[in-house]
């Protein structure tokens, strides 16, 4: 990380010149890919990192889910689902659950995609939900667990995640930067799995050649500063403070 001194020094560079030329755009759609199917070492690191339920109660759990046939069996190391598998009878037993109903009626009516290819591990198929619960039928950490799992499927059977990425590359006081800006052209599986959802980060639009001039205190954006022989974040004063305005 840059020392204070370096970045006053930047700072005093780029305020001295006063001008932020746009020198470079690129503009290119990109996508995030859903996940593949669901394993037990999966189900067990979501359920400790972001439901807080430890790996022996959330074993349990789902232990008890499967005998009461709400999911299948849930010790598998499969990620991959074999050929014959029903995913549209497995998607339309969770059709009537308000959560996802909408998701769901989606993608029976316009078309679910074939989970990614995965891993078979030759033993059973991905932790799938069976039927439907509601919250009223389950306690509260196994109703968690069987929501997880039922988005986690859902969310396997949609489409990746597109969105357009944006990057522009500014000169000032002698130095180059660039800002990175994302916007979500498609939420795809992230819909229903919105913790893994691209952070949208728009950003004023430009044509090469622009100017943008600089002011202290008024607006705050990123920059990276690309120095000669490697790429170093910094913050002008510990943070950007400028206003973009086109000349």
């Amino acid at each position: 990380m840059l020392s204070r001194m370096v970045t006053v020094m930047f700072q005093k560079m780029v305020t001295g010149d006063g001008i932020l030329k746009v020198t470079d755009i690129s503009v290119k759609e990109e996508c995030k890919a859903r996940p593949p199917g669901l394993n037990t070492i999966n189900l067990l690191k979501v359920a400790s990192s972001a439901l807080g339920i430890g790996p022996q109660i959330a074993m349990h759990l789902a232990e008890r889910l499967y005998t009461q046939g709400f999911i299948s069996y849930p010790r598998t190391e499969s990620t991959a689902y074999p050929s014959s598998f029903d995913f549209r009878s497995a998607l339309a037993a969770l059709v009537h659950n308000p959560l996802w109903t909408n998701d769901v009626r989606a993608l029976l009516d316009a078309g679910f995609v074939k989970p990614k290819q995965g891993h078979d591990a030759g033993d059973h198929p991905p932790i799938t939900p069976m039927r439907l619960a509601t919250e009223e039928t389950l306690d509260t950490d196994a109703w968690r667990l069987y929501q997880y799992i039922c988005q986690h499927f859902i969310g396997i059977a949609s489409p990746d995640c597109r969105y357009m990425r944006t990057s522009i590359e500014f000169a000032s006081g002698g130095e180059a930067f660039h800002c990175v800006g994302y916007r979500v052209t498609s939420k795809g599986f992230t819909s229903i799995m919105p913790w893994l959802a691209v952070s949208e980060n728009n950003i004023p639009a430009f044509k090469k050649g622009d100017t943008v001039s600089i002011h202290k205190d008024i607006y705050e954006v990123w920059l990276v500063n690309l120095l000669t022989s490697h790429e170093l974040t910094f913050y002008l004063g510990m943070k950007v403070l400028i206003v973009m305005v086109l000349h």
